[in-house]
């Protein structure tokens, strides 16, 4: 008997020597767990770790410590007082309760596991989580998805970015483009499917409008497909992806490829992927919509795309009026601007030799 539990014991260790929390549990208590985990962006410090620790309250369910991993340094004048135990795991009977804390890098991480019969257990997990996650945790941040394919499968890599929903509209673009906002708004609120249409020349303010509203509407999936990607638009396997993800916006940045009109476009362009997205069999079964951002003439756009009913909204963006310029500008601290300008060439007016720099637009790349 004494044998069997020892080699049992031993398989809560993989090949690396590490141990196993979950298989660990089964072992402790003869049940599958179920398990919650936090992970805190705090630095590994000595410091840190105590004060997570010290937070957990463990001495409530009499948890005892069954494991200790120790960060030590080697060199001669090393103080013991610097030396710190990165990785512990903590154990109580009463509470049939495992508790695995590892600190790594910029992350401190903490799975709980528990038997999912035992509801006072899981009672205090819940609110020791939502305790460490309202001290400790960091603000939510606005987010949009990239595109990644690998080995024949569509998935999506989260992308945080910076909070535009303060964007002003009103200031930072034309008068004529407020009744566009509202429209895309409108509709991005809805479960439909369409086309946006946002050209212009770069430095207008194309990526920053796409960006307040993924910020704007923080429950859509917004899907960034990167140019290498477009062709991948006409796979069967990127429609199974489009199936897990229904209602989400897809945005194509420098979409001229997709978007130009051809002379010959067959029922296999991307062209009439796209118009089977937006306006086909699959459309309102997938409520999918495409925004799309060009520098090319809204006349070379294929007519298909323009159709009503297909087509949310189309906008040209241009440099601010001069009136519109001079606000913003001064604004900003330069109360001698005058002209039209694009918003790039405002906000970054007073750099140096400006006048002669090489415009750049500003996108998700």
């Amino acid at each position: 008997m004494e044998e069997t539990a020892i080699g049992t014991l031993l398989d809560s260790y993989d090949q690396y020597n590490r141990l196993k929390v979950s298989v660990y549990y089964t072992v402790c208590f003869g049940v599958l767990p179920s398990s919650l985990r936090i992970a805190l962006p705090l630095e590994k410090t000595k410091e840190n770790i105590e004060t997570i620790l010290s937070s957990l309250d463990l001495e409530r369910h009499a948890f005892v410590v069954v494991l200790k991993n120790w960060s030590t340094e080697d060199f001669q004048d090393s103080e013991q007082v610097e030396d710190y135990v990165f990785e512990h795991v903590f154990k109580s009977i009463s509470g049939r309760m495992i508790v695995h804390f590892t600190a790594r890098d910029d992350l401190l991480t903490i799975d709980f596991f528990y038997n999912v019969n035992d509801a006072d257990s899981e009672k205090w997990i819940l609110e020791t989580n939502h305790f460490l996650r309202s001290k400790f945790g960091s603000p939510k941040k606005p987010k949009f998805k990239v595109l990644v394919h690998h080995e024949g499968v569509f998935a999506t890599e989260d992308v945080h970015t910076g909070d535009f929903t303060s964007v002003d509209i009103k200031e930072l673009y034309n008068d004529d483009f407020t009744e566009i906002d509202t429209i895309i708004s409108a509709s991005m609120a809805k479960s439909e499917s369409g086309i946006v249409l946002l050209h212009g020349e770069p430095g207008t303010g194309k990526t920053t409008y796409i960006k307040h509203l993924i910020c704007k509407f923080k429950d859509k999936e917004f899907i960034f497909i990167q140019n290498d990607f477009v062709k991948d638009l006409l796979k069967p396997s990127f429609i199974s992806f489009l199936l897990q993800n229904k209602n989400s916006v897809l945005i194509i940045e420098d979409a001229e490829k997709v978007v130009v009109s051809r002379d010959n476009v067959s029922e296999d362009s991307i062209v009439s992927t796209i118009l089977q997205l937006t306006d086909g069999l699959f459309s309102d079964f997938l409520n999918i919509k495409i925004l799309c951002t060009f520098n090319t003439d809204i006349d070379r756009i294929d007519k298909a795309l323009l159709r009503k009913g297909r087509m949310i909204a189309k906008y040209n963006f241009t440099p601010l009026s001069a009136e519109k310029t001079a606000q913003l500008a001064k604004k900003l601290g330069h109360d001698s601007v005058r002209g039209s300008l694009t918003l790039a060439d405002i906000f970054e007016y007073d750099k140096r030799e400006f006048k002669n720099a090489v415009k750049k637009a500003v996108g998700f790349n």
